[in-house]
């Protein structure tokens, strides 16, 4: 931009390019995981070979690394092996993973393919949007860009250009409080009635939820877009502080929030409304935040929704 003050087009376009910019890292990654695991499973004809060779040469346990003479190669093979384990315990073992090699190989390459077909379709979305975002104001491409980037990253479709940070979506049809940072949506339960209904039913597995600890409150969530979407750590910190708002600790100057993907959340049978069990759970200490201080030009008289 040349000192021209973009529009609000531009700007949600250029927020979407920052999440374009983070799912594609991810999905770099992803495809790092899925090549590593695919020279795994090519390894599965080897495996088989040294355990048959494991059999044809019985060794004595204890041995960590040895050498063994391939049968069917007739090379010798470096091999590590579980030292508590007998010869024929070791070529058990192999025999898993061999087998486990030959059913995942197959999986493993429509997982590499696909990921790559969505590699390609990110970085040519972050090369539209630099290109849009380097010329002059053209709110059209602008906008149609933006609704096709939401298409891809699943992200809800609003009415129209946000700002940096928009507010409570008051045309939003479910029941929960909604408010969006950052293109992040937040919902938070109004009641324990609420608080069941949006993390039992609502909330996606791989959804963060999060809920102040040691005090009664609302139950959070912050909606991802798929499960390789890493939330920022400083919209953790607004939805904690927002928990803490609508909590019983909201007098408090800092509170303790535990927050984790929301298929690590269950309901024990017969638990009172809003009760839950929690596991791998990690945590942040904020202080209370309420939704005026964050979205100040869209609120007038302080109320707690």
């Amino acid at each position: 931009m040349t000192g021209i003050e973009a529009s609000p087009a531009k700007l949600k376009l250029g927020r979407l390019r920052k999440i374009l910019a983070r799912a594609l890292k991810h999905c770099r990654h992803k495809l790092e995981k899925q090549r590593a695991e695919l020279t795994e499973t090519e390894r599965a004809e080897w495996y088989r070979q040294i355990a048959d060779s494991l059999l044809a040469h019985p060794l004595s346990r204890g041995s960590s690394k040895v050498s063994i003479r391939n049968i069917h190669t007739q090379k010798e093979e470096p091999v590590s092996l579980n030292p508590k384990f007998d010869f024929r315990q070791n070529a058990e073992l192999l025999y898993k993973k061999a087998r486990k090699g030959e059913r995942g190989k197959e999986i493993n390459i429509q997982k590499i393919s696909a990921t790559e077909t969505e590699i390609k379709k990110l970085e040519q979305l972050i090369q539209e949007a630099d290109t849009v975002l380097r010329i002059g104001n053209d709110d059209i491409k602008a906008l149609d860009l933006c609704t096709r980037i939401a298409s891809v990253l699943k992200l809800p479709q609003s009415g129209g250009p946000t700002g940096a940070a928009s507010g409570a979506d008051r045309t939003e049809k479910i029941p929960y409080r909604h408010l969006t940072i950052d293109e992040w949506n937040i919902y938070i339960g109004k009641n324990d009635a609420q608080n069941d209904e949006m993390t039992t039913r609502f909330a996606k597995p791989h959804d963060l939820w999060l809920h102040v600890a040691g005090h009664a409150g609302s139950h959070v969530l912050i909606r991802r877009p798929d499960r390789t979407a890493e939330v920022p750590q400083e919209i953790i910190a607004k939805a904690a502080s927002l928990a803490v708002w609508f909590s019983k600790a909201k007098h408090t100057s800092y509170a303790e929030v535990h927050y984790t993907e929301a298929r690590f959340v269950r309901k024990r049978r017969h638990a009172p409304a809003g009760e839950v069990i929690v596991e791998r759970c990690k945590s942040v200490r904020v202080g209370p935040r309420s939704p005026q201080e964050l979205f100040p030009s869209l609120y007038g008289t302080p109320h707690d929704g």
